[in-house]
């Protein structure tokens, strides 16, 4: 054989020594990864222990949560990721039908679990827009909270009574008592926009000192949607508290449809891997506290705190991180971190997106060796297709 014709092992042989992982992209050649495009789209599982965790229900309602391969979590969190910017930034290239949302100038995240959205969509923002960044803020509104605040007759499980008096449904938006809602408490929320905070409590007063939010438009962004109550409650306060906004609007930035159960409940198959509705930590933030934001008044009182105090009906307990257990929301926060590097370094698939341009996604794989081309049996395995199911039937990772 001659010597053009011997395969060249040198480079594959010094990566193999380095890999950081067995399925470690870098131990192929360019030409390799063009040629089988799925060996590009791994990830260093010990990189992700939070995130090699995401599951979603079987297709069997009972069974076990299901823990999906950590490929494709990385593609499903990339794309929500993409979508949810391409909305904040007004770019929602409409492929699904809905109302398309104006740009916001100011972002709100639903505490707790929207906030490490925000840290994704932070992270990953200039990976997919070059519009500037809007400023954000959090505010924790939930939906059972705010059903007992106004005296709707929602049981535990989020369940109201139907006319019959006999049968049940999931309470909506329709069924808060929106008539309730008092002026006060509206007040309270619009103190946390004040800049500079507030010197008087006087409901008056905080109504009409201006928030810097006059004439811009709002979105409001969720973790998840089960009913679509929390969103909607949400929406209905912000627009209350600032009524100056030229709009206010919501998304949601998780969505792995439904399944019913045997008794005809409505249950999402999964929902991001932090969500925990029987933890307060790994998310950043706690709980509301109102009694915590009225010490801290009380050891720091300025107009800063005194806003923070007035408006605690809709604030999450700060925590201090480095006490938190098992260090979790830190480590949610390196992974962010680390998915993005990974995204960059092209290791990451995304699935099509819904709001993100497709014709930049597409020219994206491209560049990577990723042929759009029909299902069928003699497809090449440069096929987008034939990729992602190499993907989707990977092991998940054991714990």
């Amino acid at each position: 054989m001659s010597e053009a014709l011997k395969p060249n092992n040198t480079n594959n042989e010094q990566n193999s020594q380095k890999l950081r992982f067995p399925e470690d992209p870098d131990q192929y050649s360019e030409e390799e990864l063009m040629s089988d495009p799925a060996k590009r789209y791994h990830v260093n599982p010990d990189e992700f222990p939070i995130f090699s965790r995401q599951a979603e229900k079987g297709p069997d309602w009972g069974d076990p949560a299901k823990t999906l391969p950590l490929d494709e979590t990385m593609g499903r969190f990339v794309k929500s990721t993409a979508d949810c910017i391409a909305v904040i930034a007004g770019e929602d290239m409409g492929y699904l039908s809905h109302e398309k949302l104006p740009a916001a100038d100011h972002v709100i995240y639903l505490d707790k679990s929207a906030r490490p959205v925000s840290w994704l969509v932070n992270v990953f923002w200039d990976a997919f827009t070059d519009k500037p960044r809007p400023k954000h803020s959090y505010l924790a509104i939930d939906r059972m909270e705010w059903f007992a605040r106004t005296d709707t007759p929602v049981d535990a499980s989020g369940y109201i009574k139907d006319s019959d008096d006999e049968s049940f449904h999931l309470a909506t938006f329709e069924d808060f008592m929106k008539e309730n809602v008092s002026d006060e408490d509206i007040a309270r929320i619009r103190a946390l926009f004040i800049p500079g905070g507030i010197e008087s409590e006087d409901i008056d007063t905080i109504m009409s000192t201006p928030t810097g939010l006059e004439g811009k438009n709002i979105t409001i962004v969720d973790e998840v949607g089960r009913s679509g109550s929390t969103l909607e409650i949400a929406k209905y306060l912000i627009s209350r508290a600032i009524p100056e906004a030229t709009s206010v609007n919501g998304y949601v930035y998780w969505s792995s449809g439904f399944q019913t159960g045997p008794g005809g409940e409505h249950q999402m198959r999964g929902v991001p891997v932090w969500y925990d509705a029987d933890s307060r930590v790994g998310r950043g933030i706690g709980d509301v506290n109102e009694a915590y934001f009225a010490k801290r008044y009380e050891q720091f009182p300025n107009p800063k705190t005194r806003a923070q105090k007035f408006g605690s009906i809709a604030l999450g307990e700060y925590l201090d991180l480095s006490e938190e257990p098992g260090n979790k929301s830190r480590q949610l926060a390196r992974e962010i971190k680390i998915m993005r590097r990974e995204w960059d370094d092209g290791h990451i698939i995304m699935p099509a997106p819904e709001h993100y341009d497709e014709d930049k996604w597409m020219e994206r794989l491209e560049s990577q060796g990723v042929r759009f081309v029909p299902q069928g049996p003699n497809m090449p395995k440069n096929a987008l297709i034939k990729i992602l199911q190499d993907i989707y039937g990977r092991p998940p990772v054991s714990h």
